[in-house]
């Protein structure tokens, strides 16, 4: 049981890494686009990321709560507290945030209390676009009863996890006013969470401990991304980084301790320090293409270490609300 706790422990940092690091934005200047060099990059972990951070959410969902057989009303009070409380302090944040360097951003806002209500119901065009997840996690969290049930036969956990690749192909319209609390993507992301209670329920993570296996896994993931064949590419991702994971775990069982108990608050809070990175201090004080990987360096370390020592601030606070706003017990 150790060893499994220690290789998801790097999985997660493996994956708020990733996530970080797509966030990395270093204009360059003769093209007005986000430099080569960041692209380059993030791009081939891009049908992997937050796949993999839906997947994860699943798994530990099984692994926490469903195993444990919670009962549903606890289950629901705490994501409440730990989903809903930081959803909306941070969409407020998050819009006072824009409302102050409104004339700095990529993509300017409305300044209005229509817009600000807006914020917390829609995201695309709204300062609160970042906070997409919060909304499809909650939902998906009150599917609890459900998982609950499925896991007690394999064979409705397969007919389900069948089903869920059906309605992944699903086309719908994300700019329909219908789209409140993004529920009208749910369906894209209900596949990878269950595929985390599914892996973890049947103990999947057995099947690619092997090297021989991860070095095929590699490959297969090479060939399927080159082709963009959408949903297996990121299935074969979610099994190939849950398989390197669990070789680095054997020699380096600490790797990213220094930040993976905080993957929450990194999402919750890279953004704005990787923004004021890249529109203030590199984009106007120090723009230069001979420091670039510097800057590169400074916005992502910005996007992991400083949510993290907010965070270690926050956990002292003897204020539970305060701590609740941050996603921090």
């Amino acid at each position: 049981m150790k060893q499994r706790i220690e290789w998801l422990a790097v999985l997660r940092g493996l994956n708020i890494l990733l996530v970080v690091m797509v966030h990395v934005q270093l204009v360059d200047m003769s093209t007005g686009e986000n430099h080569l060099f960041c692209r380059a990059l993030s791009f081939p972990f891009h049908p992997i990321r937050m796949p993999l951070f839906i997947f994860i959410s699943g798994g530990l969902l099984y692994i926490s709560r469903i195993r444990k057989q919670i009962p549903t009303k606890a289950l629901y009070k705490d994501k409440f507290q730990r989903i809903m409380i930081p959803f909306v302090f941070f969409v407020i944040v998050y819009f006072l945030i824009k409302a102050t360097f409104n004339q700095f951003t990529k993509t300017p806002i409305d300044l209005s209390w229509t817009n600000f209500l807006e914020s917390f119901v829609y995201y695309r065009g709204h300062s609160s676009q970042p906070l997409w997840f919060l909304a499809v996690l909650m939902t998906l969290m009150l599917m609890y009863p459900l998982f609950c049930y499925l896991c007690k036969d394999k064979y409705r956990m397969l007919f389900f996890l069948l089903f869920c690749c059906g309605i992944y192909f699903i086309d719908t319209d994300l700019e329909s006013r219908w789209n409140i609390f993004y529920i009208l993507e749910v369906h894209h992301y209900l596949i990878y969470f269950f595929f985390g209670i599914f892996f973890f329920r049947f103990e999947l993570y057995n099947y690619v401990s092997n090297l021989k296996v991860l070095l095929v896994l590699i490959l297969l993931y090479t060939v399927s991304y080159y082709y963009s064949i959408p949903l297996l590419t990121s299935f074969i991702g979610i099994f190939m980084m849950c398989g390197l994971c669990i070789f680095v775990a054997h020699y380096l069982p600490q790797l990213f301790s220094s930040f993976r108990e905080y993957i929450f608050q990194i999402y919750l809070m890279s953004l704005p320090f990787q923004t004021f990175v890249e529109l203030i201090l590199w984009k106007h004080f120090f723009y230069n293409e001979h420091i670039l990987f510097a800057f590169y360096i400074i916005n992502l370390l910005s996007g992991l270490f400083i949510p993290v020592l907010i965070s270690k601030v926050v956990e002292r606070c003897p204020v539970k609300l305060v701590r609740l706003c941050f996603g921090l017990q």
